[in-house]
């Protein structure tokens, strides 16, 4: 009798040892497979750094093209209405400080600017207004008096003979007045271009100030 009490309780007690290594090593399993699963969809901090300073650099820092882009457009915004009479400035305006003239061989005073233009290229109106006359200039040839609706007179010369406008006509911003061209006697040697001068009041003013 006592035998079999002893074989009995050696029974349990191995069926107890049994199930403890089952449920160790249950828990160790499912640990195991929840540390694989969220090192597999967590990433790593390095590569939310990574991530994060490059979106940071594409969102702050332009690129060198985008600056260069953006200087070029500056500076085609700063003087696009050149383009209404030419293509670059040739001689600035001089109210106190003489230029040289290469046609008369003399420092003088030069209230107006030369811009340098291709032959027979478009002349446009800097501004909306009226055209208070058409002449030949006995110094800077064809000319084109307009004025605006701010009250600035500006006068273009040294254009072609072919004239697209007449004395009285109502003008628009942009609108053809002639043709580049040479007939200013005392600019010949400055080649194809337009002389232009701007008044207020009756005053010479810097036409670059009004361009800018």
């Amino acid at each position: 009798m006592k035998k079999k009490l002893l074989e009995k309780d050696a029974f349990y007690l191995s069926l107890f040892i049994c199930i403890c290594i089952l449920a160790i090593g249950g828990i160790w399993f499912t640990n195991k497979n929840v540390d694989d699963l969220l090192s597999k969809n967590t990433p790593t901090k390095s590569e939310d750094e990574i991530h994060l300073t490059e979106d940071e650099k594409n969102d702050v820092l332009p690129t060198a093209t985008d600056s260069d882009q953006n200087l070029a457009k500056a500076k085609e915004a700063e003087h696009n209405k050149i383009n209404y009479l030419g293509n670059q400035v040739i001689r600035n305006y001089s109210e106190k400080e003489p230029s040289y003239s290469e046609t008369l061989e003399v420092w003088e005073i030069h209230k107006a600017i030369d811009i340098e233009a291709n032959e027979n290229q478009e002349v446009k109106s800097l501004t909306t207004g009226t055209v208070l006359d058409v002449y030949d200039d006995d110094e800077y040839g064809m000319s084109v008096k307009i004025q605006s609706d701010k009250d600035t007179v500006f006068s273009y010369s040294s254009l072609g003979k072919k004239i697209a406008v007449k004395k009285g006509d109502k003008i628009k911003e942009g609108q053809c007045i002639g043709y580049a061209g040479n007939t200013s006697d005392v600019e010949c040697l400055s080649g194809v271009h337009v002389h232009l001068e701007a008044y207020k009041n009756n005053k010479a003013i810097n036409p670059m100030s009004l361009l800018e």
